[in-house]
């Protein structure tokens, strides 16, 4: 039984060690934002977008986390003097599984969506068939959301 528990324990060794070896390329920790106003931006990204508060370590009334992938964070920190204006081709982007669903979410909030060139409510349909919106949080960051083809 020894034995046995021996050889399990370096097969799961070199598999471990075989993907820190094979992984070629970094994954995204996080991402963070900086925002005029704490609360009204964790609303916003729990309540609108509906991504799952975590969390944080800080624990300085500053700063909340939210979970964006297996791996992954946004960090949305306060301390900003304003909301600053930022062109559309800089955005965060989030898949959701259904896009009429979240649309009616955001009907809910009050918040007008557009498509790319920038046409109100209006869907835009890329060449491979993904649908994407596009609108702004509290502090002006754009955010694209785009059906879950894959």
């Amino acid at each position: 039984m020894k034995k046995y528990f021996l050889v399990v324990l370096a097969v799961i060794g070199m598999a471990t060690n075989m993907n820190a070896q094979t992984k070629k390329y970094p994954s995204l920790n996080h991402i963070a934002l900086y925002v005029v106003d704490l609360q009204r931006s964790t609303d916003f990204y729990r309540d609108v977008i509906q991504l799952e508060v975590m969390d944080e370590p800080f624990k300085d009334g500053r700063h909340s986390w939210f979970k964006v992938g297996a791996h992954s964070q946004l960090h949305i920190i306060s301390g900003a003097a304003r909301a600053t204006e930022h062109p559309k081709d800089t955005h965060l982007c989030f898949s959701v599984p259904s896009m009429q669903a979240f649309i009616a979410v955001l009907q809910q909030h009050h918040i007008t969506y557009e498509d790319w060139p920038g046409k109100p409510n209006t869907i835009n349909k890329r060449v491979d068939g993904v649908q994407q919106i596009y609108f702004r949080d509290p502090d002006g960051y754009w955010i694209e959301i785009n059906d879950d083809k894959y």
